[in-house]
């Protein structure tokens, strides 16, 4: 344990993580990566690990990019495994509208340099044989989209920054932010205390706990993700494209000779942080099959094989969506040397390696070196932002990631 260092991390996830390891590549400040549990163990390598690159922004547009060359060249980076495939996606509209919003994407990221084209229904189905195109109205296929493995990600920035050396302090949580005419001074944690001149609140889940206990309000809501890997799958091949259906919010995409399919429903459940005990562990979250099999079978005229394909891992996170569905990066305004790292809206893990190279920029240089005002903490006010109107916002958010209307 140690009782002093010059910048405390919150949450090893991907967020967490990859600050800490663009950080500690600088070489100019002592950090410690302080997590609750294991290292890099909670929602991180539960996610999908899908990269969309064709976001509703110019920023997410540019950020997600750079987030990209950040994964190719992670290996070779870090040192750490990252398994990743190049697959490009499909993205899939059933109604006309929808078919309205993949013109407009197509046109955006033509104007970013994507590879983005619209498909015949016969052409979509050959590059993808799983997809059936009956009751489709358009596709579009984005050639820059990828997957990796997100169990490797969180964990291998995590070792990454040890190696430059960062310490990791696992089963250690923060129990209190210590504060110092309006400066932040360390955090007591169950360990001991921590004294330190920034800390940065990347702890995912517990993002407004950790907040709430420094005096700050912070926007967003916990929420379930859930999906199924299937057993093997004949013809189930690596390079596949992904999947995604706009309107039901279903995606799927290769898993280690299966497929790995979810969905973003319309009534997400919502938690409480504060409900669960101190030794809650995001592997034991009760989850609910029901949800993706309701579903699979509105998407069973496009995606028959959800239906066909045994379960061999059913597993689930708890992603924080905000009423924007945008992320929460940057520093406080309430608190000097107080930043945060989180808000992931279901897309953390792919652009953590571009958002942790931006706030570790931020925090050392004094501003990063792409704009992230629209990410700022400060942009929500001073509130007060009623939890009904945020979950049902956040909700919104939650169900149109894919940009239908």
């Amino acid at each position: 344990m140690i009782d002093s260092t010059d910048i405390v991390i919150i949450g090893s996830g991907g967020l967490g993580a990859a600050t800490a390891y663009y950080l500690a590549k600088r070489g100019t400040h002592r950090i410690a990566l302080l997590e609750r549990l294991a290292i890099g163990s909670q929602t991180s390598p539960r996610a999908a690990g899908m990269v969309n690159c064709l976001r509703k922004s110019d920023l997410m547009i540019e950020l997600i990019k750079r987030a990209v060359a950040g994964i190719r060249q992670f290996s070779a980076e870090t040192g750490q495994p990252l398994d990743w495939v190049q697959s490009g996606s499909l993205k899939v509209a059933r109604r006309p509208e929808d078919a309205e919003v993949i013109q407009e994407d197509i046109q955006r990221g033509r104007r970013h340099g994507l590879d983005v084209e619209a498909l015949s229904l016969g052409a979509a189905h050959r590059l993808n044989p799983f997809l059936q195109t009956t009751e489709v109205a358009a596709v579009m296929r984005i050639g820059d989209d990828m997957y990796f493995n997100p169990a490797q990600l969180a964990v291998g920035f995590a070792r990454a920054a040890q190696a430059n050396g960062a310490v990791l302090l696992p089963n250690t949580a923060v129990t209190g932010i210590l504060i110092a005419d309006g400066k932040v001074s360390g955090v007591d944690t169950t360990a001991g205390r921590i004294h330190a001149p920034i800390v940065v609140d990347a702890a995912g889940a517990w993002t407004r706990q950790v907040a709430e206990a420094s005096g700050i309000r912070i926007p967003l809501v916990t929420t379930a993700q859930q999906l199924f890997v299937t057993e093997p799958v004949p013809d189930a091949r690596a390079d596949l494209p992904m999947v995604r259906i706009m309107d039901a919010a279903v995606y799927m995409r290769p898993c280690d000779g299966g497929l790995l399919w979810g969905v973003y429903e319309e009534n997400p459940r919502f938690f409480d942080m504060h409900d669960f005990d101190a030794n809650f562990d995001i592997k034991d979250l009760s989850l609910d099959a029901e949800v993706l099999w309701h579903y699979a079978r509105d998407v069973a005229a496009q995606l028959p094989v959800l239906l066909q394909a045994g379960v061999r891992e059913h597993r689930g996170g708890l992603p924080t969506m905000t009423a924007d569905g945008q992320h929460i990066v940057g520093p406080s305004t309430a608190v000097r040397g107080f930043y945060f790292a989180s808000g992931c809206n279901v897309a953390g893990l792919s652009i953590a390696p571009a958002l942790g190279e931006m706030l570790a920029a931020w925090i050392v240089d004094g501003a990063p070196p792409v704009d992230l005002a629209p990410l700022a903490p400060d942009r929500f006010g001073t509130g007060p932002w009623p939890d009904d109107e945020l979950m049902r916002q956040a909700a919104w958010q939650y169900r149109h990631f894919y940009g239908a209307r």
